[in-house]
């Protein structure tokens, strides 16, 4: 092999590639050049002066070439010589054929080299001028890891993106992001919104100041600016819906080269939220209070609950009930739920509602609730005061047939029959049951008639049989 690259055949003769003009052109155009028999065996062979690979080249010549590709890559050559000795006889010599052969390496690192075949008429030989594309290799998976990573990064921003959002929605301050250069409202939670009397949507982008009435002095942004650098970071502010009075908290803080200010509104003449003393009874309430406390989600699963719900459910802990259904502990299931969340939705409260609770051990104990709406927020929830009835009930029952009603019955003995008598007080029960569920349910007839456990032809029976339908509905 001599310094210009080119390399001469086993016999010593000079080949193709033994001019220097021709194997610096070869050498330009391909990373490997072969000059192969049409039985398969190399003539001559040329490796670029860049290749890493002019050692190995150089032992080419002189074997065949399947010895130096792989098992796949024999297929494909056996097919290529087959198609240019199809060509030839054809004398259509001027064909060009591709493929890409696997050539195995003495280090064990096989490589990938694309080939063009021409054949030469004057040598009676196959000229193989190939790339080598370990390069496009190595930089198609240069670009798969850049993608990965770039997917990474994005899975990354996807999942502090959705914390930070949760964050900004489940906690219970009033949170805002203003930029310091332009005064307008980047983000702001929904507690935010609802304090500053605006909707979420409608206040994002908007101008932050617009949103207080004007102080003595400079706006409330640049106040906050000028407080978070001193040290300080509080304003005092009012509020332009609802003239309230306010304070803003400030951090100023920068992030991809913007000024921002993180901004906690709250009530003037409270701590933050619902704190102090009312807080702390709130919580003292909640968790020692006699009757049950439970939050539900619109839905009606549980969010949280009071030690008296579990003490009335029978419940070994908070995680035994809570991401339950509100209606595996009501007797009626789904269609208490259903009455509860709709009244309760309509109207924005529900005063009384007895049914009857189903614990863990499938006892029932008799309840009212009372129900309240609380729809002012991005998840409206369900707020249930529950109130155990039981004993009450068993008092009343006791007085009301231990006097009155036993005596009322008594002295219907002796004046009429044993099943007329019966019959009587079932139509009484009956009229008092369903006179209850129009009642409950607001004269909804489908769900009074699922609440009795009636079809609804059933119930427009009993209606009519009770006098309790309008001249219209008969």
């Amino acid at each position: 092999m001599t310094n210009d690259g080119t390399t001469f055949s086993p016999g010593g003769s000079r080949a193709l590639f033994g001019s220097a003009l021709v194997s610096g052109v070869v050498s330009s155009v391909a990373d490997f050049a072969l000059l192969v028999a049409p039985d398969g065996m190399v003539r001559n062979a040329l490796a670029g002066s860049d290749s890493r690979d002019i050692t190995a080249v150089a032992e080419w010549p002189g074997q065949n070439i399947k010895a130096l590709i792989d098992a796949e890559s024999v297929v494909r050559i056996e097919r290529r010589l087959a198609e240019i000795d199809g060509l030839t006889e054809q004398g259509a010599e001027d064909a060009v054929l591709w493929a890409e052969l696997i050539h195995r390496h003495p280090s064990g690192d096989d490589f990938p080299v694309r080939y063009s075949f021409h054949w030469l008429a004057e040598e009676q030989a196959i000229l193989m001028l190939g790339r080598d594309q370990r390069p496009v290799i190595e930089m198609q998976q240069q670009v798969l890891d850049a993608q990965i990573a770039l997917e990474r990064d994005y899975e990354a921003q996807r999942e502090m993106d959705t914390r930070y959002r949760l964050l900004m929605d489940f906690t219970t301050d009033c949170i805002a992001l203003v930029a310091m250069n332009s005064g307008r409202i980047v983000d702001l939670n929904h507690h935010a919104a609802a304090l500053l009397g605006a909707a979420r949507v409608d206040l994002i982008g908007a101008d932050f100041a617009s949103q207080f009435l004007p102080g003595e002095d400079e706006d409330i942004v640049t106040s906050l600016g000028a407080v978070s650098r001193a040290g300080g970071e509080t304003c005092p502010a009012r509020s332009r819906r609802g003239d309230l009075a306010l304070k803003v908290h400030g951090r100023l803080f920068r992030a991809a080269g913007e000024r921002l200010i993180l901004c906690r509104i709250e009530h003037a003449d409270s701590g933050g939220g619902v704190s102090g003393p009312l807080g702390d009874d709130l919580d003292q309430l909640f968790y020692k209070g006699v009757d049950a406390i439970v939050f539900t989600d619109k839905d009606g699963v549980i969010i949280a609950a009071s030690d008296a719900f579990l003490n009335i459910t029978d419940a070994v802990g908070v995680d035994a009930v809570r991401g339950r259904s509100l209606a595996d502990f009501l007797v009626r299931g789904a269609i208490d739920l259903k009455v509860l969340i709709e009244n309760a939705r309509r109207a924005g409260h529900l005063r009384s509602y007895s049914t009857k609770l189903v614990t863990d051990f499938d006892a029932q104990i008799s309840v009212d609730m009372s129900a309240t709406w609380l729809g002012d927020r991005s998840d409206p929830r369900l707020a249930l005061i529950i109130r155990d009835t039981s004993s009450a009930l068993a008092v009343r029952s006791d007085v009301a047939l231990g006097e009155d009603k036993v005596r009322g019955v008594m002295e219907l003995v002796g004046s009429t029959t044993l099943k007329d008598i019966v019959a009587e007080t079932t139509n009484v029960v009956e009229r008092i049951c369903i006179e209850t569920a129009i009642e409950l349910t607001r004269n909804n007839r489908v769900a009074a008639a699922e609440m009795l456990g009636l079809s609804r032809q059933s119930l427009y029976v009993k209606l009519r049989k009770y006098g309790l339908l309008s001249r219209d509905e008969e």
